[in-house]
């Protein structure tokens, strides 16, 4: 039964370089400017940073698997680290790149990431930030992660949400590497030499990192079995399944940032 007294949740997952990022800030400010809908967006990613900036700065030693581990096992901490996250939340984004996005940060979370505990903190921190959402009146939940369908699944199960849409991103590696370094613009066989070999070393670098997502124990990456839908015309939308619904969406079309993400954001918009 539908109950719009919780929140309407939609997950953003998917490959490396898919464009999901843009897509979902896109999505958002669709939601809340064009339709008035109440929307946060949750990025674990980020908030997965954030908790590693909040175990540093509680004095916790992150070269100590056991002070690790106590300090993710400590319930108290899961309240901290949400009033943490919102606090970067509402930071402005130069703030919030450089507390977060340092070459510490990210060593630091491989360390916090290889710890099984750190996967079950960060599903408890979202679900406790979703039941925040809920009490602070918001309409619509947008999370941006990996592997999000079963923790989805879990948080409406819970009560906490009421889960309407999951979407999985995918995209030519040469496509989303030359958006992300500023080539799109420029088909791959008229780059200069230069500019080819960082479009290759960039391609590499996301296929590694996506079979490397594709492999791990936790939260494995997976592919959904659901219909694939393209850019720009996301064409086959009907086929989404109404029991289960979720889309596989290719975004390697060559088109602007704006014409990527806006079909994605009107078919949101049909599930909230």
């Amino acid at each position: 039964m539908t109950d719009f007294s919780l929140p309407r949740l939609i997950t953003f997952d998917g490959e490396a370089r898919s464009g999901k990022g843009t897509i979902v800030q896109f999505t958002k400010d669709y939601l809340r400017d064009e339709l008035g809908l109440k929307t946060m967006l949750i990025d674990r990613g980020q908030t997965f940073r954030t908790l590693v900036v909040a175990a540093a700065r509680a004095g916790v030693d992150l070269d100590d698997a056991d002070a690790i581990d106590a300090y993710l096992s400590d319930a108290d901490n899961i309240a901290t680290c949400v009033q943490f996250v919102k606090d970067v939340y509402h930071m402005s984004k130069d703030e919030r790149d450089a507390l977060l996005y340092t070459n510490e940060v990210g060593e630091n979370s491989a360390k916090i990431g290889a710890r099984p505990a750190s996967q079950t903190f960060v599903a408890n921190l979202t679900k406790k930030w979703l039941h925040d959402a809920d009490n602070e009146g918001f309409e619509v939940v947008l999370i941006d992660g990996r592997a999000l369908e079963a923790i989805s699944r879990e948080m409406d199960t819970e009560g906490l949400c009421e889960y309407r849409l999951g979407l999985y991103f995918v995209c030519d590696g040469i496509v989303g590497a030359r958006r992300t370094l500023g080539y799109a613009a420029t088909p791959y066989d008229q780059l200069t030499d230069t500019q080819r070999d960082e479009v290759d070393v960039l391609v590499n670098q996301i296929n590694v990192r996506n079979q490397r997502d594709f492999d791990r124990d936790v939260e494995r990456l997976t592919r959904p079995v659901a219909p694939l839908l393209l850019i720009p015309d996301l064409a086959g939308a009907e086929a989404i399944d109404s029991t289960q619904p979720m889309a596989i969406i290719d975004t390697s079309a060559e088109v602007n940032k704006r014409d990527m993400a806006l079909p994605v954001a009107k078919l949101v918009a049909q599930y909230v």
